[in-house]
């Protein structure tokens, strides 16, 4: 499961792949081009090659992009190892890497595990910032390639350990079709949760077994979907002293009632996993779904003619004191090894390229990170509206909460059967809230 955006449905990546490989040829012509403006690099290192090992997530537009690296900077060598499948398993990976002085020179870790690595980091002695490559470039070559808010993703205690890569922010994936049927307008669609679930009743009420909305807030492998309703509502996960959860009050309170109604009073089906509403949605028999905009591409594949997909903004229980946890992945630099961390610190400013930037977003749907890539890409968002909903989104934009010590899995393992219970209409809002305070308070104690 990829953290900042669940993974897509088997038929939906492999139409991507498929796609990528088609035009691995233009694509990489084009970043071979882009990088020769990216001055020393190939000279520095052509005489003494460095190798750098590169470990990832599977991604499906990555190896246009390397290629297009490699064939520009002769002097480094990308040793791209095996991608994991999921960014827990990669991040077990890195961390046993790490204990056996084995671990990869350039690591693509999710946002929400950077604070872990750099934790092991720390306390083997070996966590070095990136600030000081950054002040050697200037702090005018630093405006001019990437904004605060999204640098600050990638920071831990105040320092940058981590370039950010892709960003993304959740969406809601629209039938239009299904939508105006229901008498809805997708240009004028609703802000409010209340509006939102108002809009999915009609939708279901359509009949001929189609759904309003496909939104199982514990049906993913981690806490992204909860984090959304919790910061939405302008709460934090846990509190201040990381004891317990931080929404034990009306706010969260407010975060369960949504949770419950937008499947009760919608006749959603509730599922254990994404897979089945996106298959659902694929086939016009859902009017909204969740998705990061990472799948945008691999959802129009999936969708071809059979309706048309519209992407909107997804909606904060709080507009003036809600967020939402900003999902993708960040290169951060390992090794210690100063020749390599050179050739490493050349790797990432390729990576965070406008030209680079350009081309991870037109395949994928992200985010850029590089401020400059708005302009690459002037045509395309003209020609692409659904590409340019999450910049819309970007002021609600949060860090994506870290648990202290590699505690995630633990809590998420007693949280999410909580809210599949509530959103079944099993256990009520008032009755979910001592449970999630009780288990989350127990993996707290024992950290």
């Amino acid at each position: 499961m990829k953290r900042a955006c669940p993974a897509a449905t088997g038929q939906a990546l492999k139409s991507r792949q498929l796609r990528s490989k088609g035009t691995t040829m233009k694509v990489t012509n084009l970043l071979a081009a882009a990088a020769l403006t990216i001055a020393g690099t190939t000279s520095a290192y052509a005489a003494d090659p460095v190798t750098l090992n590169f470990f990832h997530s599977r991604l499906a537009f990555m190896e246009p992009i390397l290629k297009g690296f490699k064939e520009a900077h002769p002097g480094i060598v990308i040793n791209e190892q095996a991608p994991a499948e999921n960014y827990s398993a990669a991040d077990q990976s890195v961390i046993r890497g790490m204990m056996t002085n084995s671990a990869p020179d350039v690591y693509l870790s999710s946002y929400s595990s950077l604070p872990t690595i750099v934790g092991v980091m720390q306390d083997r002695g070996e966590a070095t910032p990136l600030d000081s490559l950054f002040a050697k470039q200037g702090a005018d070559w630093q405006k001019a390639n990437y904004a605060p808010a999204v640098l600050d993703l990638a920071k831990v205690d105040g320092k940058q350990f981590a370039v950010p890569f892709t960003a993304s922010l959740p969406l809601l994936y629209v039938n239009k079709e299904l939508v105006e049927k229901a008498g809805g307008n997708v240009d004028n669609f609703p802000t409010s949760w209340d509006g939102v679930i108002e809009l999915a009743a009609k939708i279901s009420a359509l009949g001929n077994g189609v759904s309003g909305i496909g939104f199982s807030v514990g049906g993913l492998s981690d806490d992204w979907y909860w984090q959304m309703m919790v910061m939405g509502a302008g709460d934090h996960m846990l509190n201040g002293k990381a004891t317990g959860i931080g929404y034990d009050n009306e706010a969260g309170m407010k975060a369960l009632r949504i949770t419950q109604d937008m499947a009760m009073k919608t006749g959603m089906s509730v599922y254990a996993d994404p897979k089945p509403a996106q298959q659902q949605f694929f086939a016009g028999k859902i009017g909204m779904v969740v998705e990061s905009p990472s799948d945008l591409v691999a959802y129009e594949t999936a969708i071809g003619d059979r309706f048309t997909m519209r992407t909107v903004r997804f909606p904060l229980i709080d507009a003036k004191k809600g967020g939402l946890p900003a999902g993708g992945n960040a290169l951060m630099i390992l090794t210690r090894d100063e020749a390599k961390r050179a050739a490493a610190w050349e790797f990432i400013k390729y990576m965070t390229s406008p030209q680079v930037q350009a081309e991870v977003s037109k395949a994928s749907g992200y985010m850029p990170t590089n401020v400059q890539t708005a302009k690459v890409l002037e045509s395309f968002y003209a020609a692409h509206p659904n590409f340019q909903t999450v910049f819309k989104s970007m002021d609600a934009a949060m860090p994506w909460f870290a648990y202290p010590n590699n505690t995630a899995p633990d809590v998420w393992r007693g949280v999410a059967p909580i809210l599949d219970q509530l959103q079944r209409g099993k256990i009520t809002p008032e009755a979910a809230m001592p449970k999630l305070r009780e288990h989350v308070a127990s993996v707290m104690a024992a950290k």
